[in-house]
């Protein structure tokens, strides 16, 4: 019954999304991060050969993005169905993690190639690292501030003649945001290994 007040609907439905995200985000860093690092001495053979290091670094951000993107829409979903939330919103939400999955797949991925240790076959003392340190952090930042500009400028929380306004200001900020934080890392990841095969 609590649910039927719209300012505990809208708390709940982006402290959901957090949490949401926050899973991924481990997820993300502990699996994602380390793949290239674990190439390690075969990292030459995979230079050598024709698809290269570059193909093969954004092959497996895509696999890892579509192997994270059902998790995290299925995760959202039932979330959003015990916490007996209106299709809109569910949709709304997923939109918004389906986002989030790639720009965080990207961060580690990116984080990854920019910060390697092949020395280590442990993907747990990888992650350790300075870099996989790096990419929580930086995950965990990019979350916190993206529910928390979503929430300001969200379509049920805005009111007035300025709601649209607050919503275009949200969804422009959270993609640049996602554009900094995913898409410029793993630019710089994509360079750095294709000095590799220099």
């Amino acid at each position: 019954q609590e649910l039927t007040n719209a300012f505990w609907l809208h708390l709940i439905s982006y402290l959901n999304l957090g949490a949401c995200a926050l899973n991924l985000a481990t997820l993300t860093t502990r699996f994602v991060f380390p793949q290239f690092s674990l190439e390690g001495k075969r990292l030459w053979i995979v230079g050598m050969a024709p698809m290269g290091l570059v193909r093969a670094l954004q092959a497996k951000f895509w696999l890892a993005s579509r192997a994270a993107l059902p998790l995290a829409l299925g995760l959202i979903a039932l979330s959003c169905s015990m916490l007996q939330m209106p299709l809109v919103r569910t949709l709304y939400l997923g939109v918004i993690i389906a986002t989030m999955t790639l720009t965080l797949a990207a961060l580690a991925m990116g984080l990854g190639a920019l910060f390697p240790n092949f020395r280590e076959d442990n993907p747990t003392k990888i992650v350790s690292g300075f870099g996989g340190t790096l990419c929580l952090v930086l995950s965990f930042l990019y979350i916190v501030g993206s529910v928390a500009l979503l929430a300001v400028g969200s379509p049920w929380g805005a009111r007035g003649e300025a709601s649209v306004r607050w919503i275009l200001t949200a969804w422009i900020g959270f993609a640049i945001f996602s554009f900094v934080i995913g898409w410029i890392p793993y630019r710089l990841g994509l360079r750095r290994v294709a000095s590799f095969e220099l």
